[in-house]
């Protein structure tokens, strides 16, 4: 029985192990290896030469800035967006909190591809906000600005803004607030609720929001192939 014990949740973890080592590990591995050109001289040949080329030549330079430069405006703007309505969903009860959930895990379920679609139809040449403004002000606001760095900004902040609220609450609910209350019955100010009890209650979830959407921007490559036609 004891025997049982021990190696039963090791034998239910087995098909997640297998399945994360043959899916995951080793393709990254075979990455890794033939990125230093193993596959072609043996081991006698393995050398940076590969990532050398990526930040020696300009197009490859230029494309490596402008994805960190893109993914840390859409991390900053997701979460200075989300912080607000993670902390509602987390600490406050309300009618319609269920749908509100439901309307932001929606932008998740697109792929990349459609969103770029989304984002041309809205501010493409002919777009939504384009054709709205000549209508109500005489002059088209945002044409073209789709095929843009804003254009790219904007449909990447389309799907990250929900990824990050959703992860800042999850993040939230995992929070001892008891800690606010206790420090402001003993007399701390806000400001020293904020900077010594709240910040660091916070950080890890910060911290974690912002991982999780720097990562799926860098790695979303849908959008871009739609709409970064000028960059």
């Amino acid at each position: 029985m004891a025997l049982h014990t021990k190696w039963f949740p090791r034998l239910v973890l087995l098909p997640l192990i297998l399945f994360v080592g043959g899916g995951l590990c080793l393709p990254l591995l075979f990455l890794g290896i033939t990125s230093l050109g193993f596959g072609e001289k043996g081991i006698a040949g393995m050398n940076l030469g590969n990532y050398l080329l990526v930040l020696q030549d300009a197009g490859y330079r230029e494309a490596l800035i402008t994805s960190l430069v893109l993914s840390t405006c859409v991390t900053a703007g997701s979460l200075l967006v989300s912080l607000v309505p993670a902390w509602v969903l987390a600490r406050k009860a309300f009618r319609g909190k269920r749908v509100m959930r439901m309307i932001l895990t929606l932008p998740l379920s697109f792929s990349g591809v459609i969103i770029g679609f989304l984002t041309i139809i809205m501010l493409g040449r002919v777009g939504v906000v384009p054709m709205l403004s000549e209508w109500l002000l005489g002059k088209r606001l945002f044409s073209g600005s789709a095929y843009t760095l804003t254009g790219l900004v904007v449909a990447y902040l389309y799907f990250e803004i929900p990824r990050a609220t959703l992860t800042l609450e999850t993040a939230l609910r995992q929070c001892d607030f008891r800690l606010v209350v206790a420090a402001k019955s003993l007399g701390a100010n806000r400001w020293q609720r904020i900077c010594s009890i709240l910040f660091p209650l916070l950080l890890p979830a910060l911290l974690s929001s912002m991982a999780v959407t720097f990562a799926a921007s860098m790695g979303s490559f849908g959008v871009a192939l739609i709409i970064s036609q000028r960059i």
